[in-house]
């Protein structure tokens, strides 16, 4: 087993994010007012899948380890945010994966993946809290590559301007197929169709 296939399932980082846990998830339920949508689509046991989402804020992973069962891995963050000890010790609690490159990106997502990991990447390819962006080939790539299934999601709140409490909306799960730029748009399509169905319904 490779060293960040140990990481992931290190026991200590394990047991402290279930011990967050316990106390988040009713702050964010009772006190913040937040609801997820479309929960049955989210995975609910450890299997080789994908989930993407926007990405307009450092709350957005904290929604998700709330709210996915099994463990994940975060896919990923840019160097510079693992330059101090702490912020290593917080990304190595979140289990945010680093990114150094696109060749690294892929190869560690593939071996997330061929140890039956769940793993979250945002498109973006980086938070951008004014809305959507372009969004990167790279999760497409390693959904094709991989050939597992992809849960497209939209965090509502978090964006400037967005009024209201959170949300975390969950479409259906998409098969991987065709090109990764078609697949990207398709991606792109599901989770701002995901955006507009909501506010279009409240």
């Amino acid at each position: 087993m490779c060293r960040m296939i140990k990481d992931v399932n290190c026991p200590f980082f394990l047991t402290l994010r279930e011990i967050l846990k316990f106390f988040i998830k009713p702050i964010l339920f009772l006190f913040r007012g937040f609801r997820v949508q479309g929960k049955k689509n989210l995975p609910r046991s450890r299997r080789s899948c994908i989930v993407i989402s926007n990405h307009a804020g450092f709350i957005d992973s904290v929604l998700f380890i709330c709210f996915i069962r099994p463990r994940f891995t975060v896919c990923g963050a840019r160097p510079k945010y693992f330059k101090t000890r702490l912020r290593r010790f917080i990304f190595r609690t979140a289990n945010v994966l680093k990114v150094e490159n696109h060749d690294q990106f892929l190869d560690d997502c593939g071996s997330l993946l061929n140890a039956g990991e769940v793993i979250l990447i945002y498109p973006e390819m980086g938070r951008n809290p004014e809305g959507l962006a372009e969004f990167k080939t790279w999760a497409a790539e390693v959904a094709i590559a991989n050939n597992v299934p992809v849960v497209p999601c939209y965090i509502y709140g978090t964006t400037i301007g967005q009024q209201g409490k959170k949300r975390l909306l969950v479409g259906e799960v998409i098969e991987p197929s065709g090109s990764p730029e078609s697949l990207t748009r398709e991606f792109r399509n599901r989770i701002e169709k995901l955006h507009q169905q909501y506010i279009g319904g409240r």
